[in-house]
C-alpha cells in the first residue's frame, strides 16, 4: 500500500513538471512575435540621418550658411553702389558700418569672415577719404586706449575747421579714450569742449562732475540746465544723481521738476532725495509715498525712508522707518543709534518701544566711554607721577591750582559734548550723504548753530573750572622774552602760505575733501557774515580749546610729569580730537607750540591769541575758496 501510494504521488509530480515545462517553451516561442522584444521599426524610431529634423548641429548650420548668404548678397550691393559712386564717402562709411555689426557677434560661426570683411573696409576708408571729417570721427570710434589717444590727439589741430558736429564727436570720443586710459582730468576736459558743441553730448555727465570737483559748480549747473531733456527715464535718473553726488542746492529738485515736465517718470527714491537735498522734506516724503515700504526694499532706499521722515520731523514714520531697518539690515547699529537720538528729540513718545532698547543701550553705553576714556588716559599719568613722588622727583605743575581730575574733568566734557549736541541737531542729514555727495545748503547754518551751542555748554560745565584756574594764569606772569616769539611766529607764516596755495593753485575744491570746520565757517557765513564767523571760529574756538587742552589737560598732566612728555601728551591727543588725518602733523605741532608758549609766559593769553591769529587766517582762506 505504501509503494502505491509513493507511485501516484511521484505520478502527480511529473503531470505538473511537465506542464509547466510546456508553458515556458509556449512563452519562449512568442516572444520574437511580442512587440517589446521585436526590432524598432523606422516609424517609432527614425535616426538622425533618415530625418535631418533632429539634427540641431546641421539645423544651426543651416540658419548660418542662411545668413551668411544674405550677408554676401548686402555686401555686394554696397560694393556695386560704391563702385558706381566711388567719391561717396557717406556710402562708404554705411558700408563698414553695417560690417562691423557681424564683425564682433559671438553667435555667429561666420563672424571671423565679417571681421577681415571690416579690416579691408577701415583700410580703404584711411585711404581713400582721409579728410572727410565723419570718416575720420568714425575711424577713431572704432579704435580704444592709446592708440585711440594718440590718433585724437593729431586730427584736433585739423577738427578746428570741421563743422560743430563732428568737432563735438570728435571731443567725446577722445574723452572716453582718455577715460579708459584712466585719465580722468583730460577726459573731463575734453568732455567739456563736447558738451560746449553739442549740450546732448554722450558724454555730459563726465564734463559736469569734472567741473563740479574743479570748482566751476556754476558752469556745471549750466551745462546740466541747458541739455535738452532725454527721451529714456534712465538718462534723466542718471543726470539727476550726478546732480546729486556733486552739486549742492537745488540743481536735482531743478532737473527733476524739467524732466517731469517733459514727461519722464523718474523713480520716486531718486526723486525724494533730489527734494530733500533742496530742503523739502515734505516734498521728499511726497515722493516716498509713491514706494512702499517692504523686506525687498534696499537697505540705502531704507536709509533714505529714515532721512526723510527725521528731516519732516515725522515721529512715526521715523520710528516705522527704524524698525523696519532693524528688522531686515545687519551691520547698522551705530548710525540707527544716532537716528534714534534725533527721534528722542523730535518725538520721545514714539520712540518709546521695547524693540528700540538696544538703541538705547548703545547710546547709553557710547556717552559713557566718551567721558570714562579720558580718565583711561590719565591712568598711566598717576602711575608717573606716583613712582616719581615716591623716588623724589616730583614735577612741578604748569598751574597750581589745576590738577589730574580738571584734566579728566575738562576732555570729558568737551569730548561729550561735541559728540552729543551735532548728533541731536543734524544727524538726520548728514545720514543722507553717500560720503561723495556735499553738504546741503540748508545743513550749513545748522552745523554753526550746533556748534555754538557746543561751546556754550561747555563753557557753562566748566565755567567753575575756568574760575578757579585764576587771573595771574589767564593772563601770564614774569619776564617774556622776544625770540620766544620766532618760531610761533614761522610757524603761522609757513601755514598761511600753504593754504594760501593751497586755495590758489590746486582743485581742492571740492566738497568731499572739505574738513568739518569749513562747513561750520559757511555755515556761519551764512547765518551772520563774515564778522559772525570770525566771532565762532576765530575767537570762541580758541579760548575753549586752550582752556580745555593748554590750561586743564597740560597743566594736569605736568603735575605728574615731564614737561616734555606732557606736552607731547596734550599735543597728540589735540591733534587727534580734530579727527583731520590730512592736517594731523601740523596740529601736533601747533599744540606743541602753544603749550610751550603756556610755559614760557606762565598763562593762557599768548597760546589763545595764537590761536585766534591761526583761525582767522583759516577762515579768510575758506572765504577765499
Amino acid at each position: 500500500m505504501r509503494c502505491g501510494r509513493q507511485e501516484q504521488q511521484h505520478s502527480g509530480k511529473s503531470r505538473v513538471s511537465r506542464f509547466f515545462l510546456c508553458l515556458t517553451l509556449a512563452v519562449l516561442g512568442l516572444m520574437p512575435f511580442s512587440p517589446a522584444f521585436s526590432a524598432p521599426s523606422a516609424a517609432t524610431s527614425p535616426s538622425p540621418a533618415s530625418n535631418p529634423l533632429l539634427n540641431q548641429q546641421g539645423m544651426m548650420q543651416r540658419v548660418d550658411d542662411a545668413s551668411y548668404a544674405k550677408y554676401r548678397e548686402i555686401v555686394a550691393t554696397f560694393d556695386a553702389a560704391t563702385r558706381a559712386q566711388p567719391v561717396d564717402a557717406a556710402l562708404a562709411l554705411a558700408r563698414c558700418q553695417f560690417m562691423r555689426n557681424y564683425a564682433w557677434a559671438e553667435d555667429l560661426q561666420w563672424a571671423e569672415k565679417a571681421q577681415s570683411d571690416l579690416t579691408a573696409c577701415l583700410q580703404n576708408l584711411k585711404e581713400k577719404f582721409t579728410d572727410n571729417p565723419e570718416v575720420s570721427v568714425s575711424l577713431m570710434e572704432n579704435i580704444y586706449g592709446k592708440d585711440a589717444v594718440a590718433q585724437g590727439e593729431a586730427l584736433l589741430p585739423k577738427a578746428k575747421r570741421w563743422p560743430t558736429e563732428y568737432r563735438a564727436r570728435l571731443h567725446a570720443a577722445l574723452s572716453n579714450a582718455y577715460q579708459a586710459t584712466q585719465d580722468k582730468r583730460n577726459a573731463g576736459i575734453q568732455a567739456v569742449e563736447a558738451a560746449e558743441l553739442s549740450p546732448d553730448t554722450p558724454v555730459l555727465l563726465t564734463a559736469v562732475r569734472h567741473l563740479a570737483t574743479t570748482g566751476e559748480k556754476t558752469e556745471a549747473r549750466r551745462l546740466l540746465m541747458d541739455a535738452p531733456a532725454p527721451k529714456i527715464a534712465w538718462q534723466a535718473t542718471g543726470r539727476i544723481n550726478t546732480a546729486l553726488d556733486v552739486l549742492p542746492g537745488p540743481t536735482a529738485r531743478d532737473l527733476l521738476l524739467r524732466m517731469q515736465k517733459a514727461g519722464l517718470k523718474i523713480d520716486p527714491y531718486v526723486s525724494a532725495r533730489a527734494l530733500l537735498q533742496s530742503g523739502d522734506a515734505a516734498g521728499a516724503q511726497q515722493a516716498l509715498a509713491e514706494a512702499k515700504s517692504n523686506a525687498q526694499e534696499s537697505a540705502q532706499n531704507r536709509a533714505l525712508r529714515l532721512s526723510v521722515a527725521l528731516a519732516a520731523r515725522d515721529g512715526k514714520a521715523a520710528a516705522a522707518a527704524i524698525q523696519s531697518s532693524l528688522e531686515h539690515d545687519k551691520g547698522n547699529r551705530w548710525p540707527l543709534a544716532q537716528s534714534y537720538a534725533v527721534l528722542m528729540s523730535i518725538d520721545p513718545a514714539a520712540g518709546m518701544r521695547f524693540a528700540f532698547a538696544g538703541l538705547m543701550i548703545t547710546l547709553l553705553a557710547a556717552g559713557l566711554c566718551i567721558v570714562l576714556f579720558p580718565g583711561l588716559l590719565m591712568f598711566p599719568v598717576h602711575y608717573v607721577g606716583t613712582v616719581r613722588a615716591r623716588k623724589g622727583r616730583p614735577t612741578p605743575p604748569l598751574f597750581e591750582r589745576i590738577g589730574l581730575r580738571h584734566a579728566w574733568y575738562g576732555l570729558a566734557v568737551l569730548c561729550f559734548a561735541t559728540w552729543v549736541i551735532p548728533a541731536f541737531v543734524v544727524s538726520q542729514s548728514t545720514q543722507t550723504h553717500s560720503g561723495t555727495a556735499p553738504v546741503l545748503d540748508t545743513l550749513l547754518p545748522k552745523l554753526a548753530l550746533a556748534h555754538f551751542a557746543t561751546l556754550g555748554i561747555v563753557v557753562l560745565l566748566l565755567s567753575r573750572t575756568m574760575w578757579r584756574l585764576g587771573r595771574r594764569q589767564w593772563t601770564g606772569y614774569g619776564e617774556w622774552k622776544a625770540r620766544w616769539f620766532i618760531w610761533p611766529a614761522t610757524l603761522l607764516v609757513v601755514s598761511t602760505l600753504a593754504a594760501w596755495y593751497l586755495a590758489h593753485h590746486t582743485s581742492v575744491r571740492n566738497a568731499e575733501l572739505q574738513a568739518w570746520n569749513e562747513y561750520v565757517v559757511k555755515g556761519a557765513m551764512q547765518l551772520g557774515g563774515t564778522g559772525l564767523a570770525l566771532l565762532l571760529v576765530a575767537v570762541v574756538v580758541p579760548f575753549v580749546e586752550e582752556f580745555v587742552f593748554r590750561g586743564c589737560l597740560l597743566g594736569g598732566l605736568t603735575r605728574h610729569m615731564s614737561f616734555i612728555a606732557a606736552n607731547l601728551w596734550q599735543a597728540v591727543i589735540f591733534a587727534s580730537v580734530h579727527f583731520d588725518a590730512k592736517h594731523f602733523p601740523f596740529l601736533v605741532m601747533f599744540g606743541l607750540t602753544t603749550g610751550w608758549l603756556a610755559k614760557k609766559t606762565n598763562g593762557l593769553a599768548v597760546p589763545i591769541a595764537m590761536h585766534m591769529l591761526n583761525n582767522a587766517i583759516f577762515v579768510l582762506v575758506v572765504m577765499a575758496r
